[in-house]
């Protein structure tokens, strides 16, 4: 009875030391993977790995063991190693991926990344794909000014405006500038909003100038004035001609019927 109680603590004792064994020298040096059906008290993982997940029924994988009493003290581990991220240019694509201010975190495989620690950023991919970092396009900031309004006077000094604002553009060309905070630019490179114009003295010559030039610009050409004109005062002696006709046909033809009537009488 003795015998077998201790065959049976041996036989026990070396399946959970060889399974030790084996889940320590296949684990691979990096990433995630799933091991086989292995001892819950040693441990499913290698050296180095973490059991980030597990599955008391083995997803199936468990085949009965030949050993009755190891069965129960099984199970299926999804062992990881945390990695601190490579450089690579696939994260921009992903809409898994994590913000890390000026750069992004994520799983080559697109998949969703997973960080153990944000200040040292060791973090593992589930899925086995390498675990990444891509630094963001450069953004750039400068100032952009609009055209200058009209000067606030023609002469003796005066004012004209234009539009300044800060506008932000990425390395990436097909990313169009926007408009940022104006903090965001030097205020030292801004250019100016407003400046002094038309300096120079007003004249009579120059103002009278000025004056017929804003009347061509804002009033009438004289040729067309002098047309309308025209037009209205051959209007107006059409009108008069045909009065004077009209009562001369009318009351002068009456007046002489009468006048011979009464010299006949």
């Amino acid at each position: 009875m003795a015998a077998r109680l201790f065959a049976f603590l041996f036989s026990f004792a070396l399946s959970f030391f060889s399974l030790f064994i084996f889940s320590s020298a296949t684990s691979p040096s990096s990433g995630c993977y799933w091991t086989a059906c292995q001892s819950k008290w040693l441990g499913g993982c290698g050296a180095g790995h973490f059991s980030a997940d597990q599955s008391d029924n083995c997803n199936g994988l468990c085949a009965e063991s030949t050993d009755p009493p190891c069965l129960p003290f099984h199970s299926h581990f999804h062992c990881c190693v945390p990695e601190t991220p490579r450089v690579t240019n696939k994260c921009v694509q992903c809409k898994s991926k994590l913000d890390f201010g000026k750069e992004y975190i994520c799983c080559t495989d697109c998949s969703d990344p997973a960080i153990m620690n944000k200040g040292t950023k060791l973090g593992y991919c589930k899925t086995g794909a390498d675990f990444a970092m891509q630094l963001k396009p450069q953004e750039t900031f400068k100032w952009v000014a609009g055209p200058w309004m009209e000067c606030s006077s023609p002469c003796d000094g005066g004012v004209r405006y234009r539009d300044v604002a800060c506008y932000g553009s990425m390395s990436d060309t097909s990313i169009k500038h926007y408009p940022v905070d104006d903090s965001s630019c030097s205020s030292n490179d801004m250019p100016p909003r407003q400046e002094a114009c038309n300096t120079q003295r007003c004249s009579e010559s120059v103002s009278t100038m000025l004056l017929d030039e804003r009347k061509k610009a804002t009033g009438m050409s004289g040729w067309l004035v002098a047309f309308i004109v025209l037009l209205g005062l051959t209007a107006a002696g059409g009108i008069v001609f045909a009065g004077y006709i009209y009562y001369q046909r009318t009351y002068s033809s009456n007046g002489f019927v009468y006048i011979m009537l009464e010299g006949y009488s």
